[in-house]
């Protein structure tokens, strides 16, 4: 490569980071007009939801975890058998 290329790609380079430099500086910094919402922080229709937030940490097989799974699947295959 000459040394006009070189030098020629480098302004060019350096044009587009002081061409950002200026928008990001000039962009006004308003925040969301509706809230945010994380998936944990949205409030559960399911009455199971807070057991089976902490039946999805457990490792160790535990009677009421079972109980609230196999109703929380009934729920959602609306207690229609499911299929393998």
């Amino acid at each position: 490569m000459s040394r006009v290329v070189k030098l020629a790609a480098a302004g060019a380079f350096g044009g587009l980071l002081a061409a950002v430099a200026v928008v990001s500086t000039t962009r006004p910094s308003t925040p969301p007009s509706t809230p945010i919402l994380v998936a944990d922080e949205v409030p559960h229709r399911n009455s199971h939801a807070a057991e089976l937030k902490r039946c999805r940490t457990i490792t160790v097989p535990e009677s009421s975890c079972d109980a609230v799974w196999d109703a929380e699947r009934t729920r959602f295959f609306h207690g229609r058998e499911r299929q393998p």
